[in-house]
């Protein structure tokens, strides 16, 4: 009797499937990644000389002219007969500390739109010409300068104009 109910729980198993055959797994897929980093050592930026438009003297029947000061110049250039420019230098910068032959990314923090003069009220246009990125020599040193423009205008009051620029050196 022993060996009937055996065989027919044995039976009853295998009819409701309880011992079915497993489902054969798709074969497994690899890839392989590989993980880098780049160290680098931080870079110092010097300010060596600011931006500076030197003196300009309008004329009287001035309506509106520019003084710019290029990056790849020195001194202001005025773009009309209605306005003397004297003096007047560029931004200039050094890098230093960093990895030889990376590059820098120079950006500037919300640079203004206008420099205000000394009352606090009266302003003139401005605009930067600027670099945005410097290759490190094989000492990692660079250099780089910040050139401008501002706008003059009839009604600009006589006196002092500035702003200060905040400028940024990160790797690339």
């Amino acid at each position: 009797m022993t060996k009937f109910l055996t065989r027919a729980a044995l039976a009853a198993t295998v009819a409701t499937g309880l011992f079915a055959a497993p489902a054969l797994a798709a074969p497994a897929d690899t890839e392989t990644f590989t993980a880098k980093a780049v160290i680098v050592k931080p870079v110092t930026m010097t300010k060596l000389t600011d931006l500076d438009f030197g003196t300009t003297t309008m004329n009287p029947s001035l309506t509106s002219a520019t003084v710019s000061v290029s990056s790849a110049g020195g001194v202001a250039v005025c773009s009309s007969a209605m306005l003397t420019c004297s003096g007047g230098s560029r931004a200039d910068f050094t890098l230093s500390g960093g990895v030889a032959g990376q590059t820098i990314a120079i950006s500037y923090n919300a640079p203004p739109a206008v420099l205000t003069h000394t009352n606090g009220t009266n302003t003139v246009g401005f605009s930067l010409n600027a670099v945005s990125n410097v290759l490190l020599n094989s000492s990692g040193a660079g250099t780089f300068a910040v050139g401008g423009t501002i706008t003059v205008v009839a009604a600009t009051a006589d006196g002092a104009y500035s702003a200060n620029v905040d400028v940024v050196a990160n790797y690339l």
